[in-house]
């Protein structure tokens, strides 16, 4: 009974023992890597997700940069289409001459044969001063007043050139007085003339020349401080000539196509609109055969060059909207929507009419080309005299109005002057409801008879011109003036040379109307005014008196029934409607009439493209919200980090619980270890 007891205590005292000693003396396991497991497996997936749409957002970046390449390539294509230029080209046949040189051949230029003969080319009036012994010797102080006009052969009269501002005074005082001083005055006024020291056999002079031409001959009336002599040396007028003429201006003398021409310079630019060329000689016998050609050659080449750029940026962009067979994938902007209504937008536009356009040629299928099944266009050389050829050869000039933007009026005195990317094509009307008018001064009738001899009189005055004050303004004294006319002409040169106008750019024009002098603003508007401020007691006589004259106006009127805004003579559209960035010169006598707008194919393309392309455009904000969604994956990524080491952390404190356990039961289990064999009853006989 005993044995059998025993044995069935030692038999579980076995079984208690053998458990324990199974877990060992901890629990035997790798908890950090049983940790690292189990943390790899619960965080896997969301970092192959997180991944994934990482790199794919990086990958669409780098497409959209793609995208914006193939685009600016697009719109190079369209922008040579976009210029008169390319429609305008021209070819140029000249035989060898010694005579002239083409400088450049414009696009605007006409076709046609000129024969040109060039029998004077164009010279500078030169004047030398007197000699001095050194250039740092006092010349004097005061004024010299220079202007350019045009001496007759006896140099006994000078008719200055009105329509001209150039000259000025040139103010000598203990800062430049000397001959350097006065050369250098002269340079940095910029009046049109040049100064430079000449030395003569150890004496010095000073050439003063002028800009090629008769009317831009010298001019030089010097007015002394008190006490101080020497200026006057330089005097050079029809009372005093102090200087000595070298040589006479001329102007260039030119026939084209039997007609007489002159011109100030040797380089010709307006003689044949669009052809400029330089002379070097002249020949009474000599003529020179000049043949413009239209050249379509340009234009068609660029149509062409359009075309397989077209097709090009269409190869390119789908390979990021949908399947790229080389990479056997589809391209990271597939589902994408800015992308594809990109794509979709200017397939559209290129099988759409072109609005602002009437004449039938309205579409690039006008001129044979056409949109295959593909997308890609292709040029239809000739079908049934419709294609490609037959517009290039027979309707060259709708097909330049196809492509290049155009403006129109109704009428002559309506031009319209810009357009921005805010106005829409179309055909507006355009109503005028007050005229643009220029400030205007009429004096009094002159009150003297002609011709009139300044001798002993006192004439000058101040005058306010579109707000700005001139300084003293005065009259030659000793000078006669044969003619009302003459004497307005030097009024108004003297005003437009005064230094505060000039500063600002502001001219007028003076005319005799009836015996009166009319002083004119050369700009439109309600600043437009003329004033005299200050006048001596013998402008009287020539009708001045102090105050003001009528300031102009500003047009009005409505464009597309809505009113416009006016300035000056320039009308523009009220913002926010269609017509929003027309800018139109408006001239007076205008009532009204229509403009028409058309942006052209090119003008067209480029706005779509440009909404693409632009600092603040579609891709640039969709660039924006791709980046920060990138951001967002990488903090997902960060807090995705931080949840795991949370976990794993969790995880090894529950095993560093269960190995305390594991540890308290291994004691427990050594405690227990042969207990039956030392308590009472249970031990083993002896």
């Amino acid at each position: 009974m005993v044995n059998s007891t025993s044995s069935t205590t030692n038999n579980n005292g076995a079984t208690g023992s053998s458990i324990i000693s199974a877990l060992g003396t901890g629990s035997g396991i790798d908890s950090n890597k049983l940790a690292d497991q189990l943390t790899e497996t619960a965080h896997i997936v969301q970092t192959n997700r997180l991944t994934s749409k990482k790199t794919l957002l990086e990958t669409q970046i780098s497409d959209y940069g793609l995208l914006r390449s193939s685009l600016s390539k697009l719109e190079t294509a369209a922008a040579a289409l976009g210029s008169s230029d390319t429609f305008n080209a021209k070819s140029l046949s000249v035989p060898d001459t010694n005579l002239l040189s083409i400088t450049k051949l414009d696009a605007k230029a006409a076709a046609g044969g000129y024969q040109i003969k060039v029998e004077q080319t164009a010279q500078s009036q030169s004047l030398s001063s007197g000699t001095f012994s050194s250039m740092t010797d006092p010349i004097g102080k005061g004024t010299l007043v220079i202007r350019l006009g045009e001496w007759n052969a006896g140099l006994n009269d000078f008719e200055v050139d009105a329509s001209k501002s150039a000259g000025g005074t040139i103010t000598i005082d203990d800062g430049n007085n000397s001959l350097i001083g006065l050369r250098d005055a002269i340079n940095k006024a910029n009046f049109g003339v040049a100064a430079s020291i000449v030395s003569d056999g150890g004496s010095y002079k000073l050439l003063l020349t002028s800009k090629s031409g008769a009317k831009n001959e010298i001019e030089i009336t010097a007015t002394e401080d008190p006490g101080a002599l020497g200026l006057a040396s330089f005097d050079f007028n029809e009372t005093t000539r102090n200087l000595t003429q070298q040589q006479e201006g001329l102007d260039a003398k030119v026939r084209v196509n039997g007609l007489l021409v002159s011109r100030e310079s040797n380089q010709i630019k307006d003689v044949v609109d669009g052809l400029e060329f330089d002379l070097f000689g002249a020949s009474l016998t000599e003529t020179i055969s000049i043949s413009i050609n239209e050249d379509k050659s340009v234009a068609e080449k660029t149509i062409r060059d359009f075309v397989t750029a077209y097709n090009t940026f269409k190869t390119e962009v789908e390979k990021l909207v949908g399947f790229d067979a080389e990479l056997k994938d589809y391209g990271s902007l597939k589902t994408d929507p800015l992308a594809k209504n990109l794509m979709q937008g200017i397939r559209n536009f290129l099988s759409s009419s072109i609005p602002g356009l009437s004449d039938g040629f309205t579409a690039l299928s006008s001129l044979g080309i056409r949109t295959e099944r593909d997308g890609s266009l292709k040029i239809v050389e000739n079908e049934e005299n419709t294609g490609f050829r037959a517009a290039i050869d027979t309707h060259f000039d709708k097909v330049r109005d196809l492509f290049v933007p155009k403006v129109s009026a109704s009428v002559t005195n309506i031009e319209v002057s810009k357009y921005t990317a805010q106005s829409k094509p179309g055909t507006y009307d355009v109503v005028i409801t007050q005229q643009p008018s220029k400030g205007k001064l009429t004096g009094a009738a002159i009150g003297v008879a002609f011709p009139l001899d300044t001798t002993g009189k006192d004439y000058n005055f101040k005058l306010k011109l579109d707000g700005i004050e001139t300084g003293l303004i005065t009259l030659p004294a000793g000078k006669t003036y044969t003619t009302e006319g003459e004497l307005a002409a030097e009024i108004q040169s003297l005003i437009n040379l005064d230094t505060n106008l000039k500063t600002v750019k502001s001219t007028l024009a003076v005319s005799i109307e009836a015996g009166k002098l009319v002083f004119t603003s050369n700009s439109y508007g309600s600043s437009s005014k003329v004033e005299f401020t200050a006048i001596s007691t013998d402008m009287a006589d020539l009708g001045i008196s102090l105050g003001a004259g009528v300031s102009g106006t500003d047009v009005g009127g409505t464009v597309a029934g809505r009113a416009a805004f006016g300035y000056g003579n320039v009308l523009l559209p009220a913002l926010g409607t269609d017509a929003e960035g027309l800018s139109m010169t408006i001239q007076p006598g205008a009532t009204g009439g229509t403009v028409t707008f058309s942006r052209g194919f090119a003008g067209g393309l480029t706005n779509i493209v440009n909404d693409y392309l632009k600092s603040s455009g579609v891709i640039k904000e969709r660039e924006e919200n791709i980046s920060k969604e990138i951001k967002g994956v990488e903090e997902d990524q960060t807090d995705l980090t931080r949840r795991s080491d949370a976990y794993r952390a969790r995880l090894m404190a529950q095993f560093q619980a269960m190995e305390s356990i594991v540890r308290s039961l291994n004691s427990t289990g050594d405690f227990l270890d042969g207990i039956l064999d030392r308590l009472p009853f249970t031990a083993k006989n002896s």
